[in-house]
């Protein structure tokens, strides 16, 4: 049975920080976005710790993605520079000693360098907020990337209608491209290139040109699924119709020509009396 992480301890000390600092959890493989809950997975003691320790004080973490995501214990320079102030929101420790994150994005930060002496990753940071800009292009292009947003969310299976409400209502358009970021299966690398674009005209076209190029390959692989199951289909009812057709033939003591014809040249072979090698080849 899992178990929840722990309380609050007020008994423990508090580990001292300065104001703008952050705890940092490294992450392989996993770009958390504003706005935007996920489950992390930490498994490195500094990473449990940071948790821990988190949790116990009620302070936010760092998330940040690392350059390698092999290293075991990648240093300050294998991590990106830009990152997501998360809340844990759950922290649960399964039967087997993983340790369980629910995470939800708050704001990006910068870090502006790690600190020393502390049992986890330590930083200290610039929040970054969110830039507000409006016109007839941010406008246009939102509209574009709602439309297409949805054409991609129809093509994927089993999309929870939570996601396509979220897809009409949303409003802000670094929100959306956020959105569209997380849900739509774009390389780590790529989301975290959006991650670390501020600009919101800039962001909205990177989404764009990522969630197109995403639209034609769902779109190729659909016709590609769609192909093979028609030919597998045809091979299919092609094999039930010869298997019935035995069978009727067999039920009517009637034999096709080919099947008379092997008989007719097997009894000719085995009546010719060829050698033994001869004989295996024909």
């Amino acid at each position: 049975m899992a178990q929840e992480a722990p309380s609050k301890d007020t008994s423990a000390p508090a580990v001292e920080l300065p104001e703008d600092a952050l705890i940092i959890i490294p992450v392989r493989g996993v770009v958390l976005f504003p706005g935007i809950v996920l489950p992390i997975t930490v498994g490195r003691p500094r990473s449990v710790a940071a948790a821990q320790e988190a949790v116990r004080a009620e302070r936010p973490v760092g998330l940040i993605l690392q350059r390698d995501p092999q290293l075991e214990e990648p240093g300050p320079e294998q991590l990106h520079e830009v990152g997501t102030v998360a809340s844990i929101l759950r922290y649960v420790t399964t039967p087997d000693g993983s340790h369980h994150l629910v995470c939800q994005g708050e704001q990006r930060f910068r870090v502006r360098g790690f600190l020393e002496g502390y049992p986890f990753y330590v930083a200290r940071v610039e929040r970054i907020a969110e830039p507000e800009e409006s016109s007839s292009e941010i406008e246009a292009r939102v509209r574009n990337l709602q439309q297409r947003a949805m054409e991609a969310a129809k093509l994927l299976p089993q999309v929870p209608p939570e996601l396509i409400t979220a897809l009409q209502n949303v409003t802000s358009p670094t929100g959306l491209a956020d959105l569209v970021t997380n849900f739509a299966d774009f390389k780590p690398q790529e989301k975290q290139e959006i991650l670390e674009t501020i600009d919101v005209r800039e962001r909205l076209d990177k989404v764009l040109k990522l969630l197109n190029h995403h639209i034609e390959v769902l779109r190729l692989t659909q016709e590609i699924d769609q192909q093979t199951k028609e030919a597998m289909d045809q091979r299919q009812r092609e094999f039930l119709l010869r298997e019935q057709l035995q069978t009727i033939q067999k039920e009517l003591g009637e034999t096709d020509e080919k099947t008379l014809e092997i008989e007719e040249l097997g009894q000719a072979i085995e009546a010719a009396k060829m050698p033994e090698e001869v004989e295996e080849q024909a």
